[in-house]
């Protein structure tokens, strides 16, 4: 038998809560992420209504439905996973989407001006990134100031697409598979944002779906200078190149049929391990630079400094939780100097 269809209109309180969200997300401050999750709360609520597992002073007002003793209720069930809208009923909400939940508690009691205590939510990780964001930066910096040294260690070619990858990375968070499953079609046109498509994880049964990221102007610099670098790369092959990141030498062997092997030209997609290799490299270019700034200049390192790790991981995972607790706390993607090191 169907669960029948609470009418909202009908339920005084929530229709005031509905009320309140159409309000909040007119707001031109309220972001398109954080307008998602207010609408979202207010279909959770129905659901818990439809549930029967609020108290039943929760029907009266608004100032009823945020009543500590009814908010404490509707996280229990959503604990329980009662109130999701995702076709996962039963599996318990994530830490972070109760948290998102209380914020958005906390806004429409702002809004319509009523006081509001939220039952304690589980704590927010740690915020203790593997690569702080003064490294991060000072990567950054180094690769953009390159063009302007006669001694650097690496090519120009390798220099923009760099530049261009990392700062894909400081965007969206993209790991090592992420990066090597691009194409050039998943940027917009102008562009200003780029569709990332995550691969599957854990026992997940399919991939979640791809997601729409601002990119900061100095992303869309740096991709606008590594574009016609890749289109020169892919031109003399003779099959279409879809891939975003590609070899800029011949360092790819391929297999015949017969057994021989064949080096493949530039141009061809760089797969996992080649973009595993390219931060490798820029890690190793800044790292060997701040040793020999201090070794033979006496310059002192920064306070701050500690050897970028040769891995992607560490700082995408470092970037990954910036983006999440800044998307729990304000409902959308930030494009802060301290992600990128510069103003954006």
């Amino acid at each position: 038998m169907a669960t029948p269809t609470l009418q909202i209109p009908l339920v005084p309180s929530l229709h005031a809560m509905e009320r309140t969200v159409d309000e909040l997300c007119s707001d031109p401050g309220t972001g398109a992420s954080r307008a998602k999750q207010l609408r979202a709360l207010v279909g959770a609520y129905e659901r818990a209504f439809t549930e029967g597992g609020l108290p039943p002073d929760a029907y009266d007002d608004l100032p009823s439905l945020l009543a500590f003793d009814v908010t404490r209720s509707f996280f229990e069930l959503a604990v329980r996973g009662l109130v999701r809208g995702d076709g996962k009923k039963g599996e318990r909400e994530s830490d972070s989407a109760l948290r998102v939940r209380g914020r958005c508690l906390e806004l429409i009691a702002q809004k319509a001006g009523i006081p509001f205590e939220l039952p304690e939510m589980p704590p927010a990780p740690n915020l203790a990134p593997v690569v702080a964001a003064p490294i991060r930066a000072l990567l950054m910096r180094r690769f953009e100031t390159l063009v302007d040294r006669v001694d650097r260690k690496v090519t120009e070619p390798f220099r923009l697409r760099f530049l261009a990858m990392y700062g894909i990375v400081l965007d969206t968070a993209s790991s090592s598979g992420t990066l090597a499953a691009q194409h050039e079609a998943h940027l917009a046109a102008d562009l200003s944002s780029m569709r990332v498509h995550r691969p599957r994880s854990g026992r997940a049964a399919t991939p979640p779906p791809p997601e729409e990221w601002p990119l900061s102007p100095a992303t869309r610099q740096a991709l606008r200078d590594y574009l016609p670098v890749r289109a020169s790369l892919v031109a003399p092959l003779q099959h279409p190149v879809k891939h975003l990141w590609v070899s800029l030498e011949h360092n790819h062997t391929g297999q015949r049929e017969d057994g021989t092997t064949v080096q493949e030209p530039p141009g061809v997609p760089l797969l996992k391990g080649g973009i595993q290799r390219v931060f490798a490299k820029a890690a190793e270019v800044l790292n060997e630079e701040m040793e020999e700034l201090h070794r033979e200049r006496g310059a002192g390192l920064p306070p701050d400094w500690q050897p970028m790790p040769t891995r992607l991981e560490p700082l995408r995972r470092a970037v990954a939780l910036e983006l999440e607790q800044h998307e729990e706390h304000q409902g959308g993607v930030p494009q802060l100097v301290v992600l990128r090191g510069r103003a954006s």
